[in-house]
């Protein structure tokens, strides 16, 4: 399967879930070959067969039409993930009973990936996280001795209706350097009408 995910031009992490697929479905309609990377098998070997584990409007027909053009690779291995290439982190930073944020999610979810994340590679995370998440990670990662271009690019759809709002809601851009944020842009303007 590496050799596979090498043929990839990004990776999307939980890219069987709700904020992933949409992600998926619209890079792959841009053009992208699109490593989707989830730890749900299941999931995985349905998207593989042509479904989808959820209603999206337009998504079964563009889910078909990636298959056919061969743009989706499926792994759940973190060995398997594209070198080189963007990876997006489409998971979300949940809180506990103290409405503090769960960090260990997302550092639970990077730290199988790291061994096989190159320096200057673009992270990018997608789903809603919590405030200074994003500056949390670039300094977790620094801490452990790599250096990655981490940006942030919120997901802002509608449950069942991202493949469409992808291609009429402006995306929001940051990062936390000035080239992660260029990285950030130069990827999300290939799907998005407008950038902010």
């Amino acid at each position: 399967a590496q050799a596979g995910a090498q043929a990839a031009d990004l990776t999307v992490i939980g890219g069987a879930g709700h904020v992933g697929i949409p992600l998926v479905l619209a890079f792959a309609e841009a053009g992208f070959r699109v490593n989707v990377h989830d730890v749900n098998r299941d999931v995985l070997d349905l998207l593989q067969s042509g479904k989808l584990p959820f209603i999206e409007q337009g998504g079964e027909a563009a889910l078909v039409s990636a298959l056919a053009e061969k743009r989706l690779l499926f792994t759940s291995q973190p060995a398997q993930i594209s070198p080189h290439v963007p990876v997006i982190v489409t998971i979300g930073t949940p809180i506990d009973e103290f409405m503090n944020p769960v960090r260990k999610v997302v550092q639970d979810c990077i730290d199988p990936l790291l061994p096989y994340l190159v320096d200057g590679q673009l992270l990018v995370l997608r789903s809603t996280v919590f405030p200074g998440t994003t500056e949390w990670l670039d300094g977790y990662v620094r801490r452990k001795g790599r250096r990655l271009a981490v940006a942030f690019c919120p997901e802002r759809v509608v449950q069942g209706q991202g493949i469409r709002e992808l291609k009429e809601t402006p995306q929001i851009i940051s990062g936390t350097t000035p080239e992660a944020e260029a990285a950030a842009a130069k990827l999300f303007s290939t799907i998005a009408p407008e950038l902010v």
